[in-house]
């Protein structure tokens, strides 16, 4: 009896701690007081935002992320490094996917557009991007919408589970019974919705003691399965077929728009690197908070989530208190700094295998050669990554350029970003400042006109994205086999793409630099542009937003050479 009370004690005390949230994030920082040049005997507090606390919202499938973080926090390796889940979670794109103000804007055009279809479009994009609240509203049978007074509204009973992201009890709970399947792509993952006392999945078996813990706690058990750390968890969300509408609004079939599973699957990766090595990478000297179960660093991975859409990072931070975000400055600025390494790291490198002139024709060949487990760039088809080369005399007088960017993003000489019927082709050679090498994917509708809108890709006009090592063109599917000119360029191929400029010069005795940039942008210019003709309140909303930051890409690669005439 003595033994009943005391777990009924420990319950009821883990159910005011779960009211009171993270304690970290009870601590109010101390004020900044500055004074005021003009009044210097009068004071100015200047208060920095103050993110409110993780959500600790429940039900009896999900639990948000407060609910787990106070035992997964405070989490460091000795030297200052910080482990803790809920830290660097906190500050990813998995934790915002909720709040995403492009991905908000993007659904509400699309309902705009397509609004006999508005059920079908909140169901399909909430399945990922609010997928507590929606697999909650799914099992029960609840009405699933986001804009107006569904997820979105304050006021909804499960908008906490909704702002919550991507969060533990999502992919902790996802079981590998179709894992890899067809039937798990699209949102297609499998969570028991029978238990009382949920199973959280986890990469290593958990003692008796800190088992019983977790579970009063949280209310989930712990279970150590394989499948947490294969790449087919991560496909159930980013492996995406969305419907394509014909003449009369009616779907007529399915597209491809995301196959970073299939794509991984096609490469030398497979079998040997999984999606989260690179992407939850094995922490180092890890030392748990109560020491007395010894070092997990075998077992642990850093949820930091580092992919590559840097630029909605940015927007994010510069607008923490519009967009109501439950991570710090300091956080933001370390995921934004993780990510531009990750860019810059393990994408791709440039090489400049022949630079010479002869006769006034200055010939530069290119080299690109990826780094990644799937094309670069991959994910949604708004992400792109171009080649900036400039040739510039001792003056630093720019004598040719090709692929120059202005701060909106737009890329000179693009057709595509010029005019939003055209795009700009695959190319072997370049010779002229408005030929500009992009990788990137262009969707066509079922009349073959160029287009952004998800519910009218039909098919591909361009993909000639940078396919990984070990990629088979004669054996990929047509949902990852490129598309276009690239298809029948010898020199694109799992190695990467050779590029050659052939650029008539001035006549000139100055020493040349040769400098070349390969640039990303996770947003194009374009992307953006065509979300102006939508007037709703999310769309609104981003462009208040998306006015305080620039949209410069990230130069992922660089090589420079000088040669003399």
């Amino acid at each position: 009896m003595n033994s009943i009370w005391k777990f009924l004690l420990a319950l009821i005390l883990a159910s005011i701690l779960s009211a009171c949230g993270n304690e970290k994030d009870d601590v109010i920082p101390t004020p900044t007081v500055i004074l005021e040049d003009t009044q210097p005997d009068v004071l100015k507090i200047d208060k920095p935002f103050q993110p409110p606390n993780l959500p600790g919202d429940s039900t009896r499938l999900v639990r948000a992320s407060a609910g787990c973080s106070p035992c997964h926090t405070g989490l460091d390796n000795g030297e200052g490094i910080d482990y803790s889940f809920d830290t660097n979670w906190r500050s990813s794109m998995m934790a915002h996917s909720g709040k995403d103000p492009y991905w908000l804007a993007t659904m509400s055009s699309e309902i705009n557009q397509h609004n006999q279809h508005k059920a079908l479009i909140e169901d399909k994009c909430s399945t990922c991007h609010m997928p507590l609240a929606h697999f909650d509203s799914k099992v029960n049978e609840y009405p699933i919408e986001v804009l107006g007074d569904g997820f979105l509204d304050p006021t909804h009973p499960l908008h906490d589970l909704a702002a919550d992201g991507v969060s533990c009890t999502l992919c902790h709970q996802i079981k590998a019974d179709n894992l890899g399947q067809k039937t798990s792509f699209s949102g297609g993952y499998v969570i028991n919705t029978e238990m009382l006392t949920r199973i959280a999945y986890g990469s290593h078996s958990v003692p008796p003691e800190p088992e019983l813990i977790m579970v009063t706690r949280s209310g989930f058990v712990p279970r150590y399965s394989e499948h947490i750390l294969e790449s087919a968890l991560c496909a159930t969300c980013h492996t995406l077929y969305t419907p394509y509408l014909d003449a009369q609004g009616e779907i007529a079939g399915y597209f491809p728009e995301q196959t970073v599973f299939q794509e991984w699957e096609n490469s030398a990766y497979n079998g040997t690197q999984s999606c989260q090595e690179c992407h939850m990478p094995k922490v180092v000297g890890y030392v748990a908070a109560s020491t007395e179960w010894g070092p997990l660093s075998r077992f642990t991975r850093l949820h930091s989530f580092a992919g590559a859409n840097l630029f909605m990072l940015r927007l994010l931070k510069a607008n923490a208190q519009s967009v109501n975000l439950t991570a710090e400055d300091a956080q933001m600025q370390a995921t934004i700094e993780r990510v531009t390494e990750q860019l810059q790291t393990n994408s791709a490198e440039l090489t400049l295998d022949i630079l010479s002139i002869e006769e006034g024709m200055l010939t530069a060949e290119v080299a690109i050669h990826p780094l990644t487990g799937h094309k670069f760039p991959s994910g949604y088809p708004s992400r792109r990554a171009w080649l900036h080369l400039t040739i510039t005399d001792e003056a630093d007088n720019i004598l040719f350029e090709s692929g120059a960017v202005e701060a909106n993003g737009l890329i000179i000489g693009n057709d595509n970003d010029a005019d939003p019927t055209q795009y700009e082709p695959h190319y072997a050679q370049i010779a002229t400042p408005d030929q500009v090498q992009i990788y990137e994917s262009i969707m066509l509708d079922i009349e073959d006109q160029v287009t952004t809108g998800l519910l009218l890709g039909a098919t591909y006009a361009k993909d000639n994205r940078l396919l990984p090592d070990g990629f088979d063109i004669t054996t990929a599917s047509p949902d990852i086999a490129p598309y276009g000119v690239a298809g029948k360029d010898p020199d694109f191929s799992a190695n990467g793409d050779t590029v050659v400029y052939e650029i008539v010069l001035q006549q000139t005795t100055s020493v040349l630099t040769v400098s070349v940039e390969l640039l990303y942008q996770s947003i194009g210019y374009r992307w953006i542009e065509n979300l102006r003709g939508y007037d709703t309140s999310e769309t609104r909303q981003f462009f208040s937003l998306y006015e305080t930051v620039d949209n410069l890409p990230v130069v992922v690669a660089e090589v420079m050479q000088t040669i003399t005439p």
